[in-house]
């Protein structure tokens, strides 16, 4: 049985990033520490998000790790490789000017913010949807957060989308996830200043 997730749009390095999930989430265990060597970083979920497969979402980049909350909830972890930097004010400022723009979604924060030490951009969203996603144009309130932390050549992004009702609750344990957060790799000068 297949989910249906709605295409949302987010103008994250200048692109629109599609998240599609092509298959329920089904949890595989309750593993909730993931380490990236090839990416450097490292993150750990706390209860009650179950780890899912890779192969069940769809996103603008390298997939790296994915959690299932209740009622469609999803934190998704990807990379993109630009293969150059990007200021963090940009990239909120973008996606902001997108989410608004092209999917009638209501932004209610869009900051710079710490994270391990790093400049980060903070975006959160809320829209019509599906509950896994913002579509414009679905039934049910939608909400997201996006944490992107930019490096000198890539960006990791972080993502929980939820149902509004439940948004709250699930972006707790998010932000939980995002404190404990390790970040390796350097930033540009330029990016470190970014407010």
């Amino acid at each position: 049985m297949t989910r249906s997730f709605d295409v949302f749009a987010i103008a994250l390095l200048g692109l629109f990033a599609v998240l599609l999930p092509r298959v329920d989430a089904v949890a595989q265990d309750s593993k909730s520490k993931y380490s990236d060597d090839k990416y450097d970083f490292a993150i750990e979920m706390p209860e009650p998000w179950k780890n899912v497969p890779l192969q069940g979402y769809t996103v603008p980049g390298v997939p790296r790790a994915a959690y299932a909350g209740s009622k469609g909830a999803s934190i998704v972890v990807f990379v993109q490789e630009p293969g150059k930097a990007f200021d963090p004010r940009f990239l909120v400022v973008e996606s902001a000017r997108s989410m608004e723009k092209n999917l009638g979604a209501t932004v209610s924060e869009k900051d710079v913010r710490d994270v391990d030490g790093k400049k980060a951009m903070s975006l959160v969203v809320e829209g019509k949807g599906t509950g896994g996603a913002i579509d414009g144009k679905g039934s049910i309130q939608t909400s997201q957060h996006w944490i992107a932390i930019p490096r000198e050549k890539d960006v990791i992004v972080a993502l929980l989308t939820s149902p509004t009702a439940d948004f709250k609750t699930n972006q707790k344990s998010f932000l939980a996830s995002i404190k404990q957060l390790k970040i390796g790799g350097k930033q540009t000068a330029d990016q470190q200043e970014s407010k």
